[in-house]
């Protein structure tokens, strides 16, 4: 079963190879400028959405964009990294491609799990704009009750002539309001559009018109889904700013794009008239002192706004067929490169705790591919007793280390002599003392031997299929860690 803290983990990883592509985006905006289409950039951020919301990628090639190398130490807690059995000053640690220091993992205590706070904070954090985009939904769903369904014959022409021209199939109900300062659209399955009453009178029929068609151009392109996933987008990784500029920056550009298609529905000289109406909107906004901070998707949101969109409204021209052919290679390039996956920062693959023994005296090799993952890290301790080359994972928040042969230098020929980890059956590390052999006990788990002499108590018992060794810290009486050989 999934963990919290492995969940936090995952979005985590996900949020930052979303950081990631959102620069690379901003690069390209700033490199392209305005010379590729509206609807370019905001499919763009299209992409960036899928990204943030997919965990982990069916592709995996090495032309990923996280095939960097920065993101696989994140999982790594060097607090814990010698979960089974603790280094002494007669041991030496040969480090496999890091240069980290060694005190570091000596004798490390049990300590206040950081991560795990910040993934409880992160979950109270999801709750809270769980709520408030609650409240934002419901509002606009009591807006639309208690709205009038209108039933002028001349401006429900209006809106269907519409339709026909931009072929939208779907019943679209139009809504009538007093208490909205603009206009919106609603709903995925059964859209609806609902008008601000002053609108309604104080614009003709061919204002009207150009009304209907950026709402009816937002229902054809479904902008009212990217909207709830941009939302969901914002409740998960809440904690980065940049999602939550992607999220208002790509509303922004929608309504660009929107304004875009639009334009490809009219005659040049419609251009004028059109942004004309956008103005008038805009007047109509302000001058209302209806509250419109409900409005999810409102037609203008501000002045700024409104005057990006004049100018392109001024400035609009069929892109050319190597430009729109360009621009398409570029969005292709960036969604192949940027929902790949590298083996590393993909999440492993689930397994049962209580199988974990099925792993013994299996190959490195075999444990690789069992896992689908890269270690996170790898090490040999040389004992006393034999080498152990130690490969550490981070399978679902877990921290795992496979503990196989040191004398043997194959990966296919080195067996796996232990397995510590952070939890066994119900055991799970942090949990007291007396709570652990109670566990144990019920489990009829047989107790076969115990060390109690140094700082770490090590308990030893004998399972139905493996030996299980609870290492428990005697200053704070709690597990450390679980040994499994």
């Amino acid at each position: 079963m999934l963990n919290l803290d492995y969940l936090f983990n995952v979005c985590t990883i996900t949020s930052i190879k979303g950081i990631i592509l959102i620069i690379i985006i901003l690069l390209l905006q700033y490199i392209f400028k305005r010379n590729f289409t509206s609807r370019w950039v905001y499919t763009l951020w299209s992409v960036v959405i899928l990204r943030l919301l997919i965990p982990t990628s069916p592709l995996e090639n090495v032309l990923s964009l996280y095939n960097l190398g920065i993101i696989k130490r994140l999982s790594f807690d060097k607090g814990n990294i010698l979960l089974g059995r603790l280094g002494t000053s007669y041991d030496s640690f040969k480090f496999i491609g890091d240069n980290i220091p060694i005190d570091s993992f000596i004798n490390s205590a049990f300590s206040l799990d950081w991560k795990h706070l910040f993934a409880i904070i992160w979950i109270i954090g999801i709750l809270f704009f769980l709520l408030i985009f609650t409240y934002i939904n419901m509002n606009i769903i009591i807006l639309f009750r208690n709205s009038n369904i209108c039933t002028n014959e001349n401006i429900l022409n209006i809106m269907n002539e519409c339709k026909s021209q931009i072929n939208v199939k779907k019943n679209t109900k139009l809504y009538i309001s007093s208490n909205l300062s603009s206009p919106m659209t609603y709903g995925i399955v059964f859209p609806k559009i609902i008008v601000p009453q002053e609108i309604i009178t104080g614009l003709d029929c061919i204002e009207l018109k150009f009304i209907f068609l950026h709402e009816l151009v937002h229902i054809k392109r479904y902008d009212v889904l990217f909207n709830i996933l941009g939302m969901l987008v914002c409740i998960l990784h809440w904690f980065n700013p940049l999602v939550w500029y992607v999220f208002f920056r790509s509303k922004k550009d929608c309504e660009l794009a929107c304004d875009e298609s639009v334009l490809k529905y009219l005659k040049k000289h419609e251009y004028h008239t059109y942004g004309l109406t956008l103005i008038q909107i805009l007047e109509l906004t302000l001058a209302t002192k209806i509250n419109n901070t409900i409005v999810a998707k409102a037609l203008i949101n501000d002045r700024s706004e409104a005057n990006a969109r004049i100018l392109q409204i001024n400035s609009f021209n069929k892109k050319s067929k190597p430009v729109i052919i360009f621009s398409a290679i570029i969005i292709l390039l960036i969604a192949l490169l940027g929902l790949n996956d590298d083996t590393c920062t993909r999440p492993s693959i689930t397994y049962h705790k209580q199988d974990l023994y099925t792993y013994l005296q299996v190959s490195e090799q075999n444990v690789c591919v069992s896992y689908g993952i890269q270690p996170v890290h790898t090490f040999l301790l040389k004992t006393n007793d034999i080498p152990y080359y130690i490969v550490y994972y981070n399978v679902l928040g877990e921290k795992v280390q496979f503990w196989f042969d040191g004398t043997v230098g194959n990966g296919s020929s080195r067996k796996t002599l232990e397995i510590t980890t952070t939890g066994y059956k119900d055991i799970k590390q942090g949990m007291s003392e007396s709570i652990a052999l109670e566990i144990a006990q019920v489990n009829n788990m047989e107790l076969i031997n115990k060390d109690l002499t140094n700082s770490f108590h090590k308990y030893f018992y004998e399972d139905t299929d493996c030996n299980v060794m609870i290492l428990i810290n005697s200053n704070n009486e709690k597990v450390y860690s679980i040994t499994i050989y």
